[in-house]
């Protein structure tokens, strides 16, 4: 007589992870093994705030209004020139209308300035003579509350521009940055950037050698870079530091205070104020300076930019976010927009004061930045180089870049959900996404993707990945892509 044995199998258990912690920051510089399940190693041209995967910022060709009461009409900025080399703004109050005016200028190939009304019907584009041989300094300037904007390089004379028209002044040097306070003009200049210039005459139209005073700084703390006048006091940037200087009333003493004093190097371009903080970048990382105290912004993926040539970086900040323009080293050998070319930077750091969260837009090489503030509808704009180098931009939130879609990727850590030592098999996931995207699972023994067609409905996919560690990716290009409950189920061997 035979009696039947049965075959001993594996018990297992079934446990679901979810994946829709999205609205979490990448964090570069940490170990796989130091993350959560669900955090992202890698994540890009992606708009992650609301803890769903969106299409990410992008730029489109700059519109404006005709008038301020029409502002959702709009027509195109006309621009000259094959290279738009910078670009500055400008409000001045016009008392005949009782209104103010605001501008955008830029400096083109052509060695011309440029400038535009964005609230006004164009016809043609508007342009300044002038000599200078390369982008001049531009700098802003008030004086007598009328507002106007500085530009001095080689080749010209300091140009003062403003509703009254340009004034060209022939003995004044060039000036990299100026503020006015307590009735006295406070400048750095090209030629001497160990030195702070004052004038007893605010109007900067009187400059005169014989007005100015100077006040040496010639320490460790390098060249005078920017001005900020701020919190009542006169702040200078330097290379490797911040000099409060104080001045009241008529006294002819000036109290002069060390605020920080940095190991590595501030970028002048990335000198931007924001309420009553003013942010900036330095080799280490982004900083904030609150008037008597410089403090680390935590980023979390400064792995990705720290080590890389920021010396061409931008920064500003619009409507409660900063804005860095940077280069990147992601780490992974592709070429995504720009990456395939000659770039400079490739990057776009988006940091929202308010929430602290970081949303990275790569592909795209960005010259400078302009916040374009104003009442009626305000907009962060931007120039570039290379393929973009003719065009003036204006940031969106549809993923493209003059209509050219970037690729959008979300990209966990390695992990192996907390249970080390058991076998794992990832059984299947649920997905809602309203555009076409691509799930990667990948272990040490397999990889596998799933192609998902949009639909505005909770999809679920059969997997078959075996393995201990797992990680996922997400990748997509389609820029009505909208991704959320993100749910894998687990069978794991007892």
């Amino acid at each position: 007589m035979f009696t039947k044995k049965k075959l001993q199998t594996r018990k297992t258990t079934e446990k679901e992870f979810e994946y829709n912690l999205f609205a979490q920051t990448v964090d570069a510089g940490n170990d796989d093994g130091l993350q959560k399940n669900a955090s992202p190693k890698l994540s890009y041209n992606f708009i992650t705030a609301d803890g769903a995967l969106q299409a990410g910022y992008g730029f489109t060709e700059l519109k404006s209004p005709t008038s301020t009461t029409d502002v959702e009409n709009e027509s195109l900025v006309t621009l000259r020139g094959t290279e738009i080399k910078s670009i500055w703004k400008l409000k001045w109050y016009n008392l005949s209308m009782d209104e103010n005016y605001y501008y955008i200028f830029y400096y083109n190939n052509e060695n011309l300035i440029c400038y535009d009304n964005l609230f006004m019907q164009r016809f043609l584009t508007l342009t300044i003579e002038n000599t200078f041989t390369e982008v001049p300094y531009a700098t802003h300037y008030r004086s007598n509350s009328d507002d106007a904007l500085l530009l001095s390089g080689e080749g010209g004379n300091l140009m003062v521009v403003s509703g009254d028209g340009v004034e060209t002044i022939s003995d004044a040097p060039v000036i990299k940055s100026c503020c006015s306070h307590y009735g006295r003009l406070f400048a750095i200049t090209a030629s001497a950037a160990s030195t702070l210039v004052y004038n007893e005459d605010v109007d900067i139209e009187n400059w005169t050698d014989e007005k100015t005073k100077n006040l040496d700084f010639s320490d460790e703390r390098g060249d005078l870079n920017v001005l900020v006048a701020f919190n009542d006091y006169v702040y200078i940037f330097r290379d490797y530091g911040i000099t409060k200087v104080s001045l009241y009333g008529a006294d002819e003493e000036f109290a002069i205070a060390h605020q920080y004093k940095s190991d590595s190097y501030i970028f002048p371009n990335t000198i931007s104020q924001s309420g009553d903080r003013v942010y900036f970048l330095e080799r280490t990382g982004l900083k904030s300076f609150n008037g008597s105290s410089v403090s680390d912004v935590d980023l979390d993926c400064e792995e990705l930019f720290t080590n890389c040539d920021q010396s061409n970086s931008f920064g500003t900040c619009f409507e409660g976010k900063y804005y860095l323009a940077c280069k990147c080293d992601f780490g992974d050998g592709k070429a995504v927009g720009c990456e395939s070319g000659d770039y400079v930077n490739n990057a776009l750091i988006v940091y929202d004061f308010a929430t602290k969260h970081v949303d990275i837009t790569r592909g795209v090489d960005i010259n400078e930045l302009l916040a374009l503030n104003n009442p009626y509808l305000p907009k962060l704009v931007a120039c570039f180089r290379n393929q973009y180098k003719g065009k003036i931009g204006q940031l969106t939130r549809d993923g493209k870049i003059f209509g050219t879609s970037l690729v959008n990727l979300w990209q966990s850590v390695k992990t192996d959900f907390g249970l080390h030592g058991k076998r794992k098999r990832i059984k299947s996931f649920t997905i809602k996404s309203l555009g076409d995207c691509k799930v990667v699972i990948s272990s040490e023994r397999d990889s596998r993707e799933y192609n998902i067609i949009g639909k505005d409905q909770i999809q679920r996919i059969v997997a078959n990945v075996v393995g201990n560690e797992f990680d996922i990716k997400i990748v997509a290009d389609d820029d009505e892509i909208k991704i959320n409950n993100f749910v894998l189920k687990l069978g794991v061997a007892n």
